[in-house]
């Protein structure tokens, strides 16, 4: 029994000596400067005592490792510092302005509650990377999962340092998580036999009057040159669905129709001439061609109008048509 009560009391003891008080001292020439001098002393402090506390006490680590445990130091700024108390001192004969950060173990559910809300963010970005085929998706998964450990690193140093014994660590460290990450952007690259590029192949069909279907293809290929070219060439374009094509492009002229807008007179004289009015719909569908998977569906009605020539007004649709497309098409090809 006697050495029952010496063991609970050393276990006591050791908790108790490890529950903290820190404090960051600053001076200036305001109480904001003081303030903020303040806030980056006691930020150095903390850094200090969760290296010195997790490496000269092993058994407080709780199986994490060194790597994570600096991990968490150096990504440890002022803004991961929650629930500060402030005083500021004025010293009237220097007009200057002395203030003191202080952090105590009266803080520790702060840093216990946002510890575990990011342990519960890394856990569902990384439950899903299993869930999805997708590799564009894991790799966003994980990315997410990754800057979230960063934080949680931080959070989870601080509140075991001022006493915590709340955080759970997570079944995975975050250098699985990078291991993962980078096994990941391999396959991504892999994928392509043009290292990234995206590779298309273009079909297009509709409701063409006579000799209309050659400008509006050669349109459209001129919208996606120009997206290839603002976007250092990632863009390219086969003949043959072959096995280098990652895309499969669907263009659908829905509807294509030419009206006749009379003339318009005042006093017997023309004010504006008769013209032709084209109004055409246009839907582009793009599918990644591994898992046969529709990644965009877009339409958009374009509008031409000339005063001489059904061509030349039907040209002019095409053009605006394609030309509202293009965003939306920029940024599902561009990855």
């Amino acid at each position: 029994m006697k050495k029952l009560m010496i063991l609970l009391l050393g276990i006591l003891m050791s908790v108790s000596s490890f529950s903290k008080t820190l404090e960051g001292i600053g001076r200036g020439e305001s109480e904001i400067t003081a303030k903020k001098e303040a806030l980056a002393d006691l930020s150095n402090q903390v850094q200090v005592n969760i290296k010195s506390e997790f490496m000269s006490n092993k058994n407080l680590t709780n199986g994490i490792s060194d790597r994570e445990i600096s991990s968490g130091i150096s990504t440890l700024s002022e803004t991961n510092l929650l629930g500060v108390d402030f005083m500021v001192k004025k010293k009237w004969f220097r007009s200057k302005y002395i203030a003191t950060a202080t952090l105590d173990e009266s803080k520790i559910s702060l840093y216990e509650k946002k510890a575990n809300e990011l342990r519960n963010l890394i856990n569902n970005n990384y439950n899903q990377v299993s869930q999805t085929k997708d590799f564009n998706l894991k790799k966003n998964y994980l990315t997410s999962a990754l800057k979230s450990y960063e934080e949680f690193d931080s959070y989870r140093n601080i509140a075991i340092v001022l006493g915590s014994n709340k955080i759970y660590n997570l079944p995975y460290t975050k250098t699985q998580l990078e291991n993962d990450l980078e096994s990941i952007v391999k396959k991504i690259n892999s994928d392509s036999l043009y290292n990234g590029i995206n590779i298309l192949y273009v079909k297009s069909n509709g409701k063409f009057n006579k000799n209309s279907k050659e400008y509006f293809d050669n349109y459209f290929y001129t919208v996606l040159a120009s997206i290839s070219h603002e976007n250092d060439d990632k863009i390219a374009m086969s003949n043959e669905n072959n096995s280098t094509v990652n895309t499969l492009v669907k263009v659908v002229l829905n509807s294509n129709f030419t009206s006749i807008k009379p003339a318009v007179y005042y006093n017997k004289k023309m004010i504006t001439p008769e013209s032709f009015i084209t109004t055409l719909n246009i839907t582009v569908k793009l599918y990644n061609k591994k898992e046969i998977k529709n990644l965009l569906t877009i339409s958009a009605t374009g509008e031409g109008t000339d005063e001489n020539s059904k061509k030349i007004a039907y040209e002019k649709a095409v053009k605006n048509g394609f030309e509202q497309i293009k965003l939306k098409l920029k940024k599902a090809l561009i990855k």
